[in-house]
């Protein structure tokens, strides 16, 4: 097997498949997912704005170590670190090469680099957070804070759906496959290959769509006959629910440490 064989390998629908669902639904061995559900989304909010109250590159360069530290032991996906660092390369890189016909591309970049760091961290911290609490906890937590049911369960029903769909999906392609020829020839560097499953993957969107839209549908009557809007008012209903979440000690200290390092960091750097 190449090199490129291998890593067609790792980058193939089922690898993908497999870590995103992976990263969805709650990973019970990471540090972030022993914590409490509120303790998590308020250290959430507060790191939405902290990056925004600093512009020493030392400070946010500092912040973005700390969050990645989060991040690792919570597990994120790979394909989703790859792509957000691609993601912020081909920003910086574009203002680059715009830069270059009209100015200094290396001063427009330097001037460019805290206001990446700032949102680089916060999608660190959205990784490591989201990453941490699967669809029941996340419903949980964003109950107990005075969000309504019906947004909270569109977040479970959501995520629930999300091993349907990939395997619809996966299906269609398949089908699709099996009932169209391939390319006679690869063409350079495989683009005819490539184009080849780019169209089968653009006419499976559309039947997955139409049978979400029924699956959707029937659940929405399903629920309803099970009494679903009547709970929705429910105070017994809600407390039953939220009866698991506790603030322990562990909790106290992993946001009083984040604030400390935070502190440390201003004062240090």
């Amino acid at each position: 097997m190449t090199y490129l064989d291998g890593l067609r390998d790792a980058a193939s629908i089922d690898a993908i498949k497999t870590d995103l669902l992976r990263t969805a639904y709650e990973n019970e061995g990471s540090f972030l997912h022993r914590l409490d559900p509120r303790v998590l989304l308020l250290w959430y909010f507060v790191f939405l704005f902290v990056p925004w109250l600093f512009y020493d590159t030392g400070v946010l360069l500092g912040l973005l170590a700390f969050v990645s530290i989060l991040a690792v032991l919570s597990r994120v996906s790979l394909f989703l670190v790859g792509l957000m660092a691609f993601s912020v390369g081909s920003t910086l890189a574009s203002y680059a090469v715009v830069t270059a016909v009209t100015g200094d591309p290396v001063a427009a970049v330097r001037a460019l680099i805290p206001f990446t760091l700032k949102l680089t961290i916060i999608s660190v911290s959205s990784l490591a957070v989201f990453s941490s609490m699967g669809p029941k906890t996340l419903a949980h937590g964003l109950r107990s804070l005075g969000i309504p049911r019906q947004f909270t369960f569109l977040i479970t029903y959501g995520y629930r759906m999300l091993p349907v769909l990939f395997e619809e999906y996966h299906d269609l392609v398949n089908s699709y496959r099996l009932r169209s020829a391939p390319p006679d020839s690869p063409g350079w560097l495989r683009w005819r290959h490539y184009a080849y499953l780019l169209k089968l993957s653009m006419r499976a969107f559309y039947p997955m769509i139409f049978n979400v839209a029924k699956r959707s549908r029937v659940t929405v009557e399903a629920m309803e006959a099970r009494g679903f809007s009547h709970s929705l008012h429910d105070e017994a209903s809600k407390e039953l629910q939220l009866a698991d979440l506790r603030i322990r000690p562990l909790d106290v200290v992993f946001f009083g440490g984040s604030v400390t390092v935070v502190v440390g960091l201003a004062l240090v750097l």
